[in-house]
């Protein structure tokens, strides 16, 4: 049975360490990303049965992603092989201190993701569903199946989860703020980082931001604010999540792994701060690592880190 449902759009990582500068070429080591995958993959990891819906290209990066969810003991079982439109890439390049990402998305086939994809009663007997302001992003269609999803879900009463995501190239802001704010009241917790809840809100400060996520119909804001930790607020309550002091090397995909653990220990009956706490803590560990899936946790690790993290606080 799974307990904790994702779609999206998943995409093969091609993470670079420039030789001598960005022009005498690049040794590149194969990886995989796209948030709502890197959610799947993380949540699994920590402990959660995760199922994974998309569309994947009938070409050998598709293969790659099948074979990653397969070994990471996600059911992926309703994924579509499209025979017509290619698996999404991107590529990280670095030159110094600088970090380039340069996509090769338009036209994927997760971009032809469609309601229909989504099999009947699979959302429904799900404890959460996750989606994300990407998946609204990379087209229309995409956008229908994720409130088809949160409708679903919704009917079932299946707690959803939301992280806006917000990319400006993938459209315009005002685009973005409007559909995130749309969005936001269907949703049970909705889960920006620091910069996307400044651009949705226009405030600065963390406590203005989740008041007025909150104005907006959330029920529950979890901010994310990297090496300051998160903040749980609610009509009733605003509570600060600390997390652990760490020497941070690629933010990448750790977002998506704070979600996950945020799922994970909410699936398991844990309060919003400790599920919080516990996402923070398996975050941290992502930072210190290259990429967006090979530093995420095991549950074991993540629960020591934790253990850590709580003892610290007492």
């Amino acid at each position: 049975m799974t307990d904790i449902v994702s779609l999206g759009e998943p995409m093969v990582e091609f993470n670079s360490e420039a030789i001598g500068g960005p022009r005498s070429g690049s040794l590149f080591s194969a990886g995989f990303g796209g948030d709502s995958s890197n959610f799947a993959v993380a949540a699994s990891r920590l402990g959660g049965r995760v199922g994974y819906l998309t569309r994947v290209g009938a070409d050998p990066f598709g293969a790659m992603l099948q074979q990653l969810w397969h070994d990471e003991g996600i059911d992926a079982s309703h994924v579509v092989i499209d025979e017509r439109h290619p698996t999404g890439l991107y590529f990280i390049l670095r030159h110094g201190a600088m970090t380039e990402f340069q996509y090769r998305r338009s036209g994927s086939a997760a971009a032809h993701l469609t309601p229909t994809d989504i099999p009947v009663g699979w959302i429904e007997q799900a404890k959460l569903l996750h989606v994300t302001g990407i998946t609204q992003a990379i087209s229309p269609t995409a956008q229908d199946t994720v409130f088809e999803a949160i409708e679903r879900a919704r009917s079932a009463d299946t707690t959803v989860t939301y992280d806006p995501n917000i990319r400006p190239a993938l459209w315009p802001l005002h685009t973005a703020r409007a559909l995130a704010r749309y969005t936001i009241p269907l949703c049970d917790v909705v889960l920006p980082n620091l910069d996307e809840g400044r651009m949705l809100t226009g405030y600065e400060e963390p406590r203005a931001i989740t008041q007025e996520l909150l104005s907006f119909g959330a029920r529950m804001v979890v901010l994310k604010m990297g090496g300051s930790g998160a903040v749980v607020a609610t009509a009733d309550n605003y509570i600060p999540v600390p997390t652990r002091e760490v020497v941070a090397q690629d933010p990448t995909g750790a977002g998506d792994t704070f979600d996950a653990g945020f799922a994970v220990a909410l699936v398991e009956g844990r309060s919003a701060a400790e599920a919080a706490r516990f996402a923070a803590a398996a975050a941290s560990r992502v930072v210190q690592g290259l990429g967006a899936v090979s530093p995420i946790p095991r549950r074991r690790e993540a629960d020591d880190i934790y253990a850590e993290l709580s003892a610290a606080l007492t």
